[in-house]
């Protein structure tokens, strides 16, 4: 749905066809609305703090996708459907203002996009479009709610958000909390392919100084004698060790055990199943610094 306006002076919801019984209008003020980024090597944040409402967020996690998230502080949209429009940039006396999509309103986050739809909404702002939120009250379901994301000054924050995204880690905690490299039968040396999991791991844990303890296990499948097996387990787990503590990962940090075949987590019966008990596990263990001591500390 697009709609052709010819004078957009009458206000900033004066385009829309059939005006709301009442809206509540949540924006900031052409002077004091910014865009802010929080970078690091594990996540970068581009957000703008919308007043008495709470915050738009585009935010990038190391190891995943861009996401745009709307989190209220203070509620206000109920629950639902809502639909998102992209208004003209001010300075144009003659714009085209259009409805870009619904949108579904959660309970947590009031709106959560994933990185195609949060490219689209990034987009509009870096051509200078406002974009318009309009959802149910949630006191009234009579009224509506209003919500204003501006691109003022969007540009500058870009270019940090750019760079720290160029900076972030392969991964994030989650993603390797618990590892696992399998292993060709009959071999304490595991493929290739295992590698970058490995890589991947000793960048994380290097890069974070919660980081606790990697609790190293190797295992075997049933295949040969028990003994055998229990000597292959602790070689595949030393393999591992060695290959993190070549890479930087302080000897300190690491615990290791070996179990050969005594803990499998598929049948031996199979090739498949033996495949999946050849391996070695890490377990990533982390420290959560309480946010509130980490604000009084800096």
């Amino acid at each position: 749905m697009k709609i052709r306006v010819i004078d957009i002076g009458l206000g900033l919801l004066g385009w829309l066809v059939v005006a709301p019984s009442f809206a509540a209008t949540y924006a900031g003020s052409m002077e004091n609305t910014q865009w802010q980024v929080d970078a690091s090597v594990f996540a970068c944040q581009m957000r703008q703090d919308i007043p008495l409402l709470g915050e738009a967020v585009f935010m990038r996690r190391a190891g995943e996708t861009q996401r745009f998230s709307l989190t209220e502080l203070n509620r206000q949209l109920k629950p639902g459907q809502a639909e998102l429009f992209s208004l003209a940039p001010r300075w144009r006396s003659v714009g085209e203002h259009y409805s870009m999509r619904e949108l579904s309103v959660g309970d947590t986050d009031s709106v959560s996009l994933d990185w195609r739809d949060s490219q689209q909404l990034l987009q509009e702002l870096i051509e200078g479009r406002q974009l318009l939120l309009r959802g149910d009250s949630w006191y009234e379901s009579s009224d509506v709610v209003d919500v204003i994301i501006e691109p003022i000054r969007i540009r500058q924050a870009l270019a940090e958000y750019q760079t720290c995204l160029s900076g972030l880690l392969p991964v994030n905690y989650d993603q390797v909390r618990r590892t696992s490299i399998l292993f060709p039968g009959g071999t304490d040396e595991f493929d290739d392919s295992e590698q970058q999991t490995l890589d991947n791991l000793a960048r994380y844990v290097l890069a974070d100084p919660y980081i606790t303890a990697l609790v190293i296990d190797g295992h075997a499948d049933g295949a040969g004698l028990r003994a055998d097996n229990l000597v292959l387990s602790q070689k595949r787990a030393e393999y591992v060790v060695n290959y993190l503590i070549e890479r930087g990962v302080p000897e300190g940090l690491i615990e290791v055990r070996w179990h050969g075949e005594r803990y499998p987590i598929a049948s031996n019966r199979s090739a498949a199943g033996r495949a999946q008990n050849r391996r070695v596990t890490v377990r990533v263990d982390r420290f959560e610094p309480d946010p509130e001591a980490l604000a009084r500390a800096n």
